[in-house]
């Protein structure tokens, strides 16, 4: 029955983790690769190329037919590099209809045009609005993937709210639901940043006192550029941002947190990249944002220690320094 089919575009950890997890729950699961070639080599070894430690659901399909796999699937996700957004946006497009509902799992901004990834669908894909969600929360791949419990939040408009959450939960993976799209995604972005100060004040051996504190205010800063933005302030509170903000920063295999820790330790932005498996969104997400709140004058201390530390080579300790140094201010 078309209701019961999902189709993951990604065959990255969290591609793999979501397709164990939903056809665990019964749910009929196809995951899309790139070429006939990348399909012929998944079906024969069943395990995520470059991580052997994800191996795939043998009742999972593989296939690479995007026509056949989207005319029969009813909620299609997109759990793939913001980076690569457009290259999978161009696969689907042309075939899907207002029949499918289209959630992406991806946690960025369209690295060209700077939207968030679904409004870059919606300007992109001849769908209705009421078709496009995102999941986001504190998702660490691995331990769902290892069947520990979690939650995550779908942002969705109402006429598909309740059937995605009702279709997606289950009893180690609760899905809460909100109608504030944009809130759901600046979070799960915004949160990549922190995770990246985060390692830094870890590497540091700062202590719980400087952790909570930046955590604190990373989520002020989350907010107020949420609010400028237009989203609701309640959905920082929730599990896609305050949840996803404080995992990711005490997470230490988060790539975002090992690369903070990297810089810490004096290693350059192009030798961390080269060390840390896979992609590290909170540095694509730092430059885009950044973009975002200059021209929107938002005042964002750590954000912009971040981009400084990143992109014009500031020691971390003066970072720090610096934003301890800033004038007195109410909270």
């Amino acid at each position: 029955m078309l209701q019961n089919n999902i189709a993951i575009i990604g065959i990255t950890s969290w591609g793999v983790t979501l397709s164990n997890l939903f056809i665990k729950k019964g749910l009929n699961v196809t995951l899309l690769a790139r070429s006939d070639k990348e399909s012929t080599s998944i079906k024969q070894s069943r395990k995520l190329p470059h991580n052997n430690d994800y191996i795939i659901n043998e009742q999972i399909v593989i296939s690479n037919n995007y026509e056949k796999v989207i005319s029969n699937s009813k909620i299609i996700i997109l759990a793939v590099p913001s980076t690569s957004i457009d290259i999978n946006v161009d696969r689907i497009k042309k075939y899907v209809n207002d029949q499918n509902i289209i959630m992406s799992a991806i946690k960025g901004f369209d690295p060209v045009t700077k939207q968030t990834i679904s409004n870059y669908i919606l300007n992109n894909v001849n769908i209705s609005k009421d078709n496009i969600g995102v999941l986001s929360g504190p998702n660490i791949s691995k331990e769902i993937y290892l069947g520990l419990p979690s939650s995550t939040v779908v942002g969705l408009e109402k006429k598909y709210e309740n059937y995605v959450r009702n279709t997606l939960n289950s009893n180690i993976f609760r899905v809460y639901s909100t109608n504030d799209i944009l809130g759901v995604e600046l979070g799960g972005a915004i949160k990549n940043i922190m995770a990246i100060g985060a390692g830094v004040i870890d590497e540091f051996k700062l202590g719980s006192n400087a952790m909570s504190s930046y955590i604190t205010r990373s989520l002020y800063e989350m907010k107020k550029i949420g609010k400028v933005m237009g989203a609701k302030e309640s959905t920082f509170n929730g599990n896609s941002g305050m949840g996803d903000l404080i995992t990711t920063c005490f997470n230490k295999s988060s790539r975002n947190h090992q690369l903070g820790v990297g810089l810490a330790k004096g290693v350059s932005l192009s030798e961390a990249e080269q060390k840390i498996n896979g992609v590290i969104e909170g540095i694509h997400t730092t430059k885009i944002l950044y973009e975002i709140i200059s021209e929107k004058k938002i005042e964002t201390p750590i954000i912009d220690q971040i981009n400084n530390v990143l992109f014009y080579g500031k020691d971390p300790k003066l970072a720090i320094k610096d934003l301890l140094n800033r004038k007195d201010v109410k909270e």
